[in-house]
């Protein structure tokens, strides 16, 4: 007994043993001229294409479900993480302008820390992510005003001792 399908050689579908075009990937199995007794094509002109269709209603129309689902690989995603900004020089000014405030009573080693945090954190203000610049900058002009106030009450301190002593 004869079989009543086969498979496409193009898509592999299953279609009729007597099919000469796939219903599915819509490709010629055959010859589709008609061939007269000698064996040869007349000349006929070919049929006219089909109208074109979307390619969603022709991929829903030809394709059962799981079949859609077999022949397409599954899309990956790819996500590209950007490597993150760091502003060395925000950092530093930061914690120097810290510890300027922190040892700012030492006299000259508070005050050397203070230039340092000032200046790191003023270059730093320049750079991007500058959040901890702006702050080390901020902290920085609070150092300077307290190095002020206690060189000058360190300074009133000497003039009263040096006042006192002439008396």
């Amino acid at each position: 007994m004869e079989e009543l399908t086969k498979h496409c050689p193009f898509c592999g579908q299953v279609i009729n043993a007597a099919a000469i075009k796939c219903k599915y990937c819509g490709k010629w199995l055959e010859d589709p001229q008609p061939e007269n007794q000698q064996g040869q094509a007349q000349s006929q002109t070919p049929p006219p294409p089909p109208p074109p269709q979307p390619e969603y209603q022709q991929q829903y129309a030809q394709q059962p479900p799981q079949q859609q689902y077999a022949q397409q690989p599954p899309q990956q995603q790819y996500y590209v993480e950007e490597p993150r900004k760091t502003n060395g020089l925000g950092i530093a000014g930061f914690i120097l302008s810290l510890l300027g405030i922190l040892l700012g009573w030492i006299p000259l080693l508070g005050w050397l820390i203070w230039l340092l945090g000032l200046i790191f954190s003023f270059i730093g203000v320049f750079r991007v992510p500058r959040g901890l610049a702006i702050a080390g900058l901020v902290l920085s002009l609070l150092g300077l005003l307290i190095i002020v106030l206690i060189t000058g009450g360190f300074i009133a301190g000497v003039k009263e001792g040096l006042a006192n002593m002439h008396m």
